[in-house]
């Protein structure tokens, strides 16, 4: 049973915009994708937005949260944070992520993970509904590979996964931490180990992908 419902069809459970839209009201979206950053700290090969050049555009502070607070009065219920760079390159993450949540809006995150480490774990865990970490390999050399980054980061990741799990468990936090997982042919062996070390962390859940080139990648 899929008790996180990761990729379900959520519209039955927002009848009443279902039914403005069908009486032909104006209605605004349920769920927004922010990007707060424009570049990425790792140079993943199978990245759908390396067309785009990773340009170092960020997201002023202060725009994130004049758009919030639009976005909270026109009844949006969820923003996740992702877009084509890694959100937590953005100096302000942490604060906008509170942000959202003091308006009443679920926040999410999609990392790789590296930069979150068990300091911005407790200022970001308490704020956020759910974050998943992009996870594509079982050992060092693989993610090195993979992920186009420093070997080191695999056990960076692990590490932050760790104590993220543990500050869930210490506080009673209630966001659900997962890890998704790319399928690749140069991986594929991987998984298995890479699944049982998640396992004895306490991640909530491994989501297992299947890659779709994009038409300009």
């Amino acid at each position: 049973m899929d008790k996180y419902k990761i990729d379900s069809h959520k519209l039955i459970y927002h009848v009443l915009r279902v039914n403005k839209w069908l009486d032909g009201e104006n209605i605004y979206p349920i769920y927004v994708e922010i990007g707060l950053h424009g570049e990425c700290n790792h140079n993943c090969f199978f990245c759908a937005f390396d067309y785009l050049d990773k340009k170092p555009d960020v997201l002023d502070e202060n725009i994130a949260k004049d758009l919030l607070l639009e976005l909270s009065k026109k009844g949006i219920k969820s923003i996740l944070y992702s877009g084509e760079g890694e959100p937590l390159l953005h100096k302000k993450a942490k604060e906008i992520i509170a942000f959202t949540k003091e308006n009443k809006i679920d926040a999410a995150l999609s990392t790789n993970g590296v930069l979150f480490d068990e300091v911005v774990a407790n200022e970001i865990l308490p704020h956020l509904t759910w974050i998943r970490v992009s996870l594509n390999a079982g050992s060092k050399e693989s993610y090195s590979d993979i992920h186009g980054t420093d070997p080191e980061d695999f056990e960076r990741v692990i590490k932050n996964l760790r104590s993220a799990v543990k500050l869930k468990r210490d506080n009673k936090y209630a966001c659900t931490i997962g890890v998704q997982f790319l399928l690749l042919p140069k991986n594929v062996k991987e998984l298995v180990p890479l699944a049982s070390v998640l396992k004895s962390i306490g991640v909530d859940y491994l989501v297992v992908k299947p890659y779709s080139q994009h038409p300009s990648s």
